[in-house]
């Protein structure tokens, strides 16, 4: 393995497809001691099971994402027995390449695994399913869903006979490459660990997703492979003499390319649209950016491609937008957890959603849609709407805000807080009640007594409401003054105040804010004196210092 790479699998850490188990362990004395062979093949065996029953990855034995990578211990011998125990881990058994790698003068080993059509369980009948950096076990009600619909997944790996290399737009291949950092034979990393590309009589040959993603000409395996984009006059869509279709754009070209050139019909029809505001006309968009984008690029990566009458398409009415994806919703995705905003793990096109989200188009499996409704919310427009109609899973997006500009304006006082869409309309409500509300409101939201006493119980927590009365049942909304000008200093609040440290995994911080932000922001603080941070990595530990043992003094003054 070249340095860029190793490099490249550091910073990325471990994920959907990728995972690294240490042959060591460190004691609280700082003393280094070698993992037991059982806890290894345990660690290992449940990561490949993982992976093979969700888009396969790979494992590398001996490295360590955030320490010293010191390889591993094995002499030859205890490798050949190793190898022969992990092979007789699972039911039924699956294929796993095993690859010896140098990194620093340590050797460690690679083993990769390919996403399978059956379901693996290892020996002691549990099975696991790989959900970005986890391995979450499996119910026996989950492995019998999983069973049924593995076979969805398999279009995308069809192998296209009469397909090569040369079928292959060699650029996008190449900027795809250039953007993971990686200068190997891209036919190799396209075989493995991509899994792009097959060979039959010992020559290459593509399949489907290949084809689909890095193709020169994606028409000639799929007759509907993009994307058309239909505005329409009006509310309705209307034929015959009333045929109302103002403009219609078919989007053809490569998946990897398929998504900019998308963006660009339909961001410029989105921002021609501009919106009145009191009474001026202010830079305000329909429909948010990320809302759109981020549907589209869902139903890029997981349409039902054998479905090849039908492309995926964007209507555009007066009121709404709607983007319909072919195929019906997959087994363990149901209706009820996307409107509830839950996190599905689940890739109908596992090839395909790994090259997407190594491109950066995705950020990972599931976290996408439940922040589409967040972002919906945030700009105080209507939730997304979901249906299924003609063989198209579809959501709708409505251009008719539930909340005016000086509302939202009022609500960003609020944006350091996670809050959920009740916890921002209840303060709402309030702001239009005198500032006060009680259990009874916000049961009108949809939830029961005791969901609402409990989603009230946290906004009191973190301060942003208090009883009106003590013991009394009705609330009112706390003058909201920031106790300092530092961004983040109330997100760190709470778990200080509770134990005097904490780590960046505890924090809870708006949707919008990445890992990545968030490190930056908790680094200022730090900074300007407000932390003291210990350890290293993922255990890095942030603790309380006297300036903000001051500023909580303070503030549980005011509470009193």
């Amino acid at each position: 393995m070249k340095e860029e790479e190793w490099v490249q699998l550091r910073e990325r850490g471990t994920g959907q497809f990728m995972e690294m188990v240490n042959c060591y362990r460190r004691s609280r004395t700082g003393k280094i001691d070698g993992r037991t062979r059982k806890e290894l093949l345990q660690a290992l065996a449940e990561s490949l099971c993982a992976m093979a029953n969700a888009g396969g990855g790979r494992v590398l034995l001996g490295g360590d994402p955030e320490g010293e990578t010191l390889g591993i211990f094995f002499d030859d011998r205890e490798r050949h027995l190793f190898f022969r125990s992990l092979q007789e881990s699972f039911h039924p058994s699956f294929p796993i390449q095993v690859a010896q790698e140098e990194i620093d003068g340590k050797i460690l080993l690679q083993f990769t695994v390919f996403p399978s059509p059956v379901t693996h369980l290892l020996n002691n009948g549990k099975g696991y399913l790989r959900v970005g950096p986890q391995n979450v076990p499996l119910s026996k009600e989950r492995m019998a869903t999983l069973r049924e619909v593995r076979t969805e997944t398999w279009h995308e790996r069809e192998i296209l006979p009469g397909s090569s290399l040369d079928d292959l737009d060699r650029n996008l291949v190449n900027d795809f490459l250039t953007q993971l950092g990686l200068q190997e034979d891209p036919e190799k990393i396209l075989h493995r660990p991509y899994g792009l590309i097959e060979y039959r009589e010992g020559k290459p040959v593509l399949n489907r997703a290949a084809a689909y993603l890095f193709g020169k000409d994606p028409l000639r395996w799929h007759p509907r492979p993009g994307i058309e984009f239909v505005r329409y006059e009006g509310a309705e869509r209307k034929g015959g003499s009333d045929y109302n279709v103002a403009e219609r754009v078919r989007i053809e070209a490569p998946v990897l390319r398929l998504m900019q050139e998308a963006e660009k019909v339909i961001g410029e029809r989105v921002q021609e649209r501009i919106l009145p505001r009191d009474l001026f006309f202010r830079e305000k968009f329909e429909y948010p950016a990320f809302t759109w984008k981020e549907t589209l690029i869902n139903a890029i990566a997981h349409r039902d491609y054998s479905m090849e009458g039908s492309a995926i398409s964007v209507w555009m009415f007066d009121d709404r937008i709607e983007v319909r994806s072919p195929g019906k919703l997959p087994g363990p995705m149901k209706v009820q957890k996307i409107l509830g905003q839950e996190r599905i793990h689940y890739a109908r096109n596992p090839l395909m959603a790994r090259v997407l989200t190594d491109a950066g188009f995705m950020r990972s499996l599931g976290g996408g849609l439940p922040r589409v409704f967040q972002e919906m919310d945030y700009q105080g427009l209507n939730p997304p709407e979901w249906k299924e109609e003609e063989g198209f899973c579809c959501f709708v997006f409505r251009n008719t805000p539930i909340l005016d500009e000086s509302t939202l304006t009022w609500l960003k006082r609020f944006s350091d807080y996670t809050l959920n869409p009740r916890q921002r309309r209840i303060l709402t409500y309030a702001k239009a009640h005198g500032g006060i509300f009680g259990s009874s409101d916000y049961q009108k939201f949809g939830i029961d007594r005791d969901g609402a006493y409990t989603e009230i119980k946290k906004l009191v927590g973190q301060g942003i409401v208090e009883l009106l009365k003590k013991h009394g049942k009705v609330y009112r909304i706390r003058e909201t003054k920031e106790e300092t000008g530092m961004p983040g200093l109330a997100w760190v609040m709470e778990p200080l105040r509770e134990k005097g440290y904490f780590t960046l995994q505890e924090l809870k911080v708006p949707a919008s804010v990445s890992r990545r932000k968030l490190q930056g922001i908790i680094r200022t603080l730090a900074k300007e004196g407000y932390l003291i941070p210990t350890g290293r990595g993922r255990t890095i530990c942030y603790h309380a210092t006297e300036k903000v043992n001051e500023l909580l003094q303070k503030t549980d003054e005011k509470k009193v």
